[in-house]
């Protein structure tokens, strides 16, 4: 008996601006149609949210094409989406490789979380300096 335990999505909140969504196991069996739902929530599409994959376990890459589809749509909808894979083997074949533009993959949730936030830090800067 053994093996891999079942696919799970495990969310959270990153403060008031970001989720984190944690895939956790193999992704196969029903890990699509799960991750295409909790993809699909309208809420979390306005939202900036991290995909944590460094749980998960691909064995191909149709997970980071759902992700770059739903970057897009993330983005068109005001929100963003980035992924994190702090080292994961079984990730880093299919992020490496450059074939999923518009799809930003961070090695650290504090690298992502930076990302995400930038702008946010720009508005302590806020009134902007005057030119002249």
């Amino acid at each position: 008996m053994g093996g891999e335990a079942a696919f799970r999505i495990e969310s959270a909140i990153a403060g008031p601006f970001v989720t984190v969504l944690s895939l956790v196991g193999p992704m196969d069996n029903g890990a699509r149609a799960e991750l295409q739902s909790r993809l699909g929530d309208p809420e979390l599409t306005s939202r900036r949210v991290v995909v944590d994959l460094t749980r998960a376990t691909l064995h191909d890459p149709w997970p980071l094409a759902l992700l770059a589809e739903s970057s897009a749509r993330f983005r068109s909808h005001g929100g963003e989406l980035v992924l994190v894979s702090d080292g994961n083997a079984t990730v880093a074949p299919f992020v490496d490789n450059g074939s999923l533009p518009g799809l930003s993959c961070f090695g650290s949730l504090d690298d992502a979380m930076v990302e995400l936030l930038r702008d946010l830090t720009k508005l302590g800067e806020w009134p902007p300096p005057a030119t002249a």
